[in-house]
C-alpha cells in the first residue's frame, strides 16, 4: 500500500481477496461499503484501531456472506463483483469448512472527527497477519453498457420479450427470494422469523440450507447448542441472562443446550457449574446474617451462589416461605384429580406459579401419566354424550365448569375431548381444502 487508501476490503483465506479503494477513483464504491460497515458491523469485537504500515486505520469485521452477496448485487465495481462471486462459488463447494472472516478498514483521517473506538490488540494483529499475505486487486469501474437502435421487428420482439420476463419477474417476487434467506440464515435469524418475513415454509428454509451449506436444520442446531454451551463454560462466567441477550433465546434453551452437549461428549455439569444446594443450616445461618446487616452481595462471595440461589432458598423479601415438598406433592396429586391450576392453588394457598412448577416436574412421568389414564376412565362418557359437551361449550358458550360438573368428570378430561374434535375438524377442513383444490385444476 503505497499510497494510503480511503478504504481496504479484506476477505481472509486462500479462496479470499483484497482490495483498496480510494474516493477519487472509486467514490460510489466506497460510499456502498461504507455504509455497509457503518450500519451492519460484529457488535463482538465491534471497532478497532489498528496501524498498519506508519497509517492509522478504523477496522471492523462483517458477517462475510451477506458482506459478498451485498457487493455482488450492490456496489458498482466489476472487477470487485467479480471477485465477490468467485469466492461465494468457491464457499459453497467447500461448504464443510468454516466461513473465512471479513474486515473493512477505513483510513482514520477520513472518519475524523469521529471518537476513536477501543483498542483491540488481539484482532489487530490478526487482521496485520492476513494483510501480509493478502494479494490486493483494482476493484474495477462500473461500465454503463451504450444503447444502440434496433430495427422495429426486433424492437417489438425484444418488448414482448421483456415483457414475458417481467411477468416472470413479478410472479417470483411474491415467492420466497434465496438469497435474502440464507443472508438471514449467516446474520444467525431464526428459523420461524425468516418464514414470516419471507411467507414461507420452514421445510422451504430447511431444503435451501441443505442445497447452499450441505448441512441440514440439525447440524445449525447443534452448532448453536455448541456456541451456547461454550458461552455457558466460558471464564470468566457469563450470567444465564447476558447468554439470553446474546443468543435471544430463553433460559429453558440454554439449560437444554448445554445438557445436550454434555451428554454428547461424555461430560458431566460439575457441581460448581450447577446451581449450588443449600442446607438448612446455611439457610438459617444467611437469615441470622442478613438479619444483622450483612449486604447480600457478600453472602453469594460467601457461600459461592448466585443471587436466583439465594432468592430462591430467602426470597426477595424478609416473609418469604418455602415450600414444602409435601405441599408439592399434594398439588400435583389435585392435578391429577382434575384440578385447575387456579382451583389447585386456592386449595393449597399457593401461588399459581409455584402449582405450575411443581406440575411441570412430575406431569411427564409414567407413574404420573398411568394414574391420568386411570383417573380420567373413572367415567368414561359415550360418543354422544361426548360430542354434546364439546358443543356445549365450543357452540352454545357454557363454561367448562358447567359442563364438567353436570357429566361428572374432570377439567382435563373434558380439555383433551376438546382438543380432540378441535384436530379432527382441523383435519377434515384440510382435506376438504385439498379435494377443492384438485377439482379446480381439473
Amino acid at each position: 500500500m503505497a499510497e494510503t487508501a480511503d478504504l481496504v476490503l479484506l476477505v481472509a483465506d486462500t479462496a479470499g481477496f483484497a482490495t483498496e479503494i480510494f474516493r477519487t477513483n472509486h467514490e460510489e464504491a466506497l460510499s456502498k461499503l461504507l455504509k455497509e460497515a457503518l450500519f451492519h458491523y460484529k457488535r463482538d469485537p465491534g471497532w478497532f484501531e489498528v496501524t498498519v504500515r506508519g497509517n492509522r486505520f478504523y477496522a471492523c469485521q462483517l458477517v462475510t456472506i451477506p458482506l459478498l452477496v451485498f457487493i455482488k448485487k450492490r456496489v458498482p465495481a466489476r472487477q470487485l463483483q467479480a471477485a465477490a462471486e468467485r469466492t461465494l462459488a468457491q464457499m459453497s463447494v467447500y461448504s464443510d469448512s468454516a466461513d473465512p472472516d471479513a474486515w473493512i478498514m477505513i483510513n482514520a483521517n477520513f472518519l475524523s472527527p469521529l471518537p476513536r473506538p477501543c483498542v483491540n490488540l488481539w484482532q489487530a494483529r490478526k487482521l496485520k497477519n492476513w494483510l501480509e499475505k493478502a494479494i490486493f486487486t483494482e476493484p474495477g469501474e462500473y461500465e454503463i453498457p451504450e444503447k444502440k437502435t434496433a430495427p422495429v421487428g426486433v424492437k417489438k420482439a425484444a418488448e414482448a420479450v421483456n415483457e414475458n420476463a417481467s411477468a416472470v419477474q413479478n410472479k417470483r417476487k411474491k415467492g420466497p427470494d434465496a438469497e435474502k434467506i440464507m443472508e438471514r440464515v449467516m446474520l444467525g435469524w431464526r428459523v420461524s422469523e425468516i418464514c414470516k418475513e419471507q411467507n414461507c415454509s420452514e421445510s422451504y428454509v430447511y431444503k435451501l440450507i441443505k442445497k447452499r451449506k450441505g448441512n441440514s436444520a440439525m447440524d445449525y442446531r447443534w452448532k448453536q447448542w455448541e456456541l451456547i454451551a461454550g458461552m455457558y463454560h466460558a471464564e470468566p462466567k457469563m450470567t444465564v441472562e447476558e447468554i439470553e441477550k446474546a443468543c435471544g433465546v430463553s433460559r429453558a434453551v440454554i439449560y437444554h443446550a448445554v445438557k445436550k452437549i454434555a451428554d454428547r461428549d461424555g461430560k458431566e455439569i460439575t457441581p460448581r457449574e450447577r446451581e449450588k444446594k443449600l442446607t438448612q443450616e446455611d439457610v438459617e445461618a444467611i437469615k441470622n446474617k442478613l438479619s444483622t446487616g450483612v449486604l447480600r452481595k457478600h453472602i453469594l462471595d460467601e457461600y459461592n451462589i448466585t443471587t436466583d440461589t439465594l432468592i430462591k432458598y430467602i426470597g426477595r423479601r424478609a416473609d418469604h416461605r418455602v415450600i414444602p415438598e409435601e405441599l408439592k406433592e399434594y398439588a400435583v396429586r389435585l392435578r391429577v384429580q382434575g384440578k385447575t391450576l387456579q382451583q389447585t392453588a386456592a386449595i393449597l394457598g399457593v401461588t399459581v406459579a409455584t402449582v405450575k412448577r411443581a406440575w411441570s416436574k412430575k406431569k411427564d412421568s409414567p407413574e404420573i401419566k398411568e394414574k391420568r389414564v386411570k383417573y380420567d376412565n373413572r367415567n368414561v362418557l359415550s360418543k354422544r354424550d361426548r360430542d354434546q359437551a364439546v358443543n356445549a361449550v365450543l357452540r352454545d358458550g357454557h363454561t367448562r365448569k358447567q359442563i364438567y360438573t353436570q357429566y361428572g368428570i374432570n377439567a382435563l378430561t373434558l380439555r383433551r375431548y376438546i382438543r380432540e374434535a378441535q384436530r379432527k375438524e382441523t383435519e377434515l377442513l384440510r382435506e376438504k381444502g385439498k379435494d377443492s383444490g384438485q377439482n379446480d385444476d381439473n
